[in-house]
């Protein structure tokens, strides 16, 4: 046998761990919105861009076109905090498992 079965354990619960962690530090990274700066300053760019057109075409577009804007902006920030929270929860998952898979659960 390659491994015993304390080894194989022991192996299975280190690889569970390091995954559970590395979910974790997504999650948290994800909710951190490190990712998302240069979403936020493509969207700055933007708007700055929408402001200057407003003086040269129709307010009523230019309107339409910031709360369309807007309301992307809400969605993206949204669906990444659900991701985070997401990950997260799943890699405390991983967590517990380990602990399941090294210690056992003793009720």
């Amino acid at each position: 046998m390659l491994f015993s079965a304390d080894e194989f354990r022991s192996i299975f619960a280190l690889t569970l761990f390091l995954i559970g962690l590395l979910f974790v530090l997504a999650g948290f990274w994800k909710l951190m919105a490190f990712g998302l700066t240069n979403h936020a300053k493509t969207l700055a760019a933007q708007s700055a861009r929408l402001g200057q057109k407003s003086l040269a075409e129709d307010v009523s577009r230019v309107t339409q076109a910031a709360i369309q804007l807007s309301d992307s902006v809400n969605n993206l920030v949204r669906t990444s905090a659900g991701v985070g929270v997401f990950l997260i929860v799943v890699g405390f998952a991983l967590l517990a498992a380990t602990y399941v898979v090294m210690f056992g659960l003793h009720v």
